[in-house]
């Protein structure tokens, strides 16, 4: 099913743009921001503020005289289960000095201590204090700097949503719904910085916006999906919400401790093992609790040092100065994603990725704490340099398209099926039973899709079940443990897993 929408390219509004970016989180922006400062006229498709204005916890970078590029490297790559891809590791911490200066120019005021130098954060998995920050709202402070240059720059911003992607095997054009009817955009060049896919889980950080089908509609036109097995749970979400205690929380001194008053685990180990820590002593009839108060034992000011979470946990009624906070592990980060290579090109000509929706390899088996803000900014930058030098290489090759399936069926599931089943049997913990049940629950669904009636909203339940297919299919074929992939039939490394997974094709491994 190459195509899902019924359409008629003939009879729907069209313009025409040089390179048109979906998304504006960190890793568009910057696309389109250099795109700019490169002499090319970018369009920006959004649907909204995603990951990136909810992040806290900040951007990890070498910085500082003691560290070095160098040791940021084993860190990532030491968290990522040693299958990180190196080149583009290479590039990310070395890099990360250059595009930190970038976004203080474009206007990232990050915090700095007395002597005016940046003031650096402790994270679990880092070796050194990287991590530069605003307050507890890093994220935002990045999206409003970034958002208010792209309107200095005049850069234009659709509010939309990308529907199809046109051409095959490369791009030619696309189709977005806006204001209640279809556009289309006719382009030879087309950059995906539409998130992860981490909200497809019952429990999950990610804003309702971000649901992953900008991975499944690449799929769809041809591209290949790798990793698509490694989903990083947070530990800490404030139970019965989706709000995020960043993990800078646990940087300055905060405890997690069960249901008796016990501590079970080290707070600064990798993301992984916290939340699996977190998820065994849930899963043994405990509750689990981040305890503020030591971090004012050592004389710091948790409503200064991180004004969104304390304000947060306060508005449920929950006093973080007298009493801990219960929290519970949910999917945060779509570490898998369409496969690039180091400047955002994917298998089809004209069609570039960058930030959570593609893989650059760069996390491995699991994503090193405040690496994601950095990759989205770095290799935002350098696909816009490669755009800059290949555009005029890329030829023209619209065709008028029509559509037209008669179909006016509804789909046997909803959104909220989908999350249950990958939550109980691809979540934190997983086996073989429970990913074939969910293989076969998901392929059924998929495989009734023909039958649907051709809606925005049916077209992004089918590109989200695409995605939860790779990425069952992933964790089927990994036969180990590794990272945040936790197989309990598996529970150790093997070497001869020691790799990257690809897996390409994906309409005719599911039958459309």
């Amino acid at each position: 099913m190459r195509y899902f929408l019924r359409f008629d390219t003939r009879s729907i509004p069209r313009r025409e743009a040089q390179v048109v970016v979906c998304g504006s989180g960190i890793a568009g922006l910057t696309t389109a921001i250099v795109l700019k400062e490169l002499g090319i006229e970018p369009l920006i498709i959004t649907r909204g503020v995603g990951n990136t204005f909810y992040s806290q916890g900040g951007i990890a970078a070498s910085v500082h005289p003691e560290d070095s590029p160098y040791i940021h490297y084993l860190d990532t790559l030491r968290a990522g289960r040693y299958i990180n891809n190196r080149e583009n590791l290479h590039i990310l911490v070395n890099d990360a000095l250059f595009r930190i200066i970038d976004l203080q120019r474009w206007g990232v005021a990050f915090d700095r201590n007395e002597e005016g130098f940046y003031e650096l954060a402790l994270e679990g998995g880092h070796s050194a204090k990287r991590v530069l920050k605003v307050k507890d709202y890093t994220g935002r402070a990045i999206y409003e700097a970034l958002l208010r240059r792209v309107k200095a720059l005049g850069i234009e911003v659709l509010e939309g949503e990308l529907q199809e992607l046109l051409g095959e095997r490369k791009v030619s054009g696309l189709l977005i719904h806006r204001e209640g009817s279809l556009e289309l955009i006719k382009t030879k060049a087309l950059v995906l910085s539409t998130g992860g896919a981490a909200s497809m889980f019952r429990f999950t950080s990610n804003p309702e916006r971000v649901r992953g089908d900008g991975i499944g509609l690449a799929l769809r036109a041809g591209a290949v999906i790798k990793n698509a097995e490694f989903v990083q749970f947070h530990p800490t979400v404030l139970k019965g919400t989706g709000f995020l205690i960043s993990e800078a929380v646990r940087g300055e001194g905060a405890l997690l401790v069960n249901s008796d008053g016990e501590r079970f685990v080290d707070e600064l180990l990798p993301r992984d093992r916290v939340a699996r820590a977190i998820f065994q002593q849930i899963a043994s009839g405990r509750e689990v609790f981040l305890d503020m108060r030591p971090i004012l034992e050592g004389g710091k000011e948790l409503s200064e040092l991180f004004p969104t979470i304390v304000s947060a946990i306060k508005e449920r009624g929950i006093d973080p100065y007298r009493e801990p906070v219960p929290v519970n592990p949910a999917a945060h980060y779509y570490i898998g994603g369409i496969e690039v290579d180091s400047f955002g090109r994917t298998a089809v000509e004209g069609l570039y990725a960058v930030g959570e929706c593609s893989c650059t390899g760069v996390h491995g088996a699991n994503r090193l704490a405040s690496n994601s803000l950095l990759e989205g900014v770095v290799f935002g930058y350098r696909a816009a340099y490669r755009l800059c030098s290949e555009l005029s290489f890329l030829k023209e090759s619209f065709e008028e398209v029509k559509n037209e399936p008669s179909a006016d069926g509804r789909p046997s599931l909803s959104y909220g099926q989908l999350k249950e089943l990958m939550w109980s049997h691809a979540g934190i913990e997983r086996n073989r039973e429970g990913l074939e049940e969910a293989k076969e629950r998901i392929l059924s669904w998929i495989r009734e899709a023909p039958t649907w009636e051709r809606t925005p909203q049916n077209r992004k339940l089918l590109d989200i079940l695409l995605v939860a297919y790779c990425s069952v299919i992933g964790a089927l074929e990994r036969e180990e443990s590794r990272g945040c992939h936790f197989r309990r039939d598996f529970p150790h490394e093997r070497e001869t897993y020691r790799r990257e997974s690809t897996l390409g094709d994906v309409l005719s491994h599911t039958g459309l």
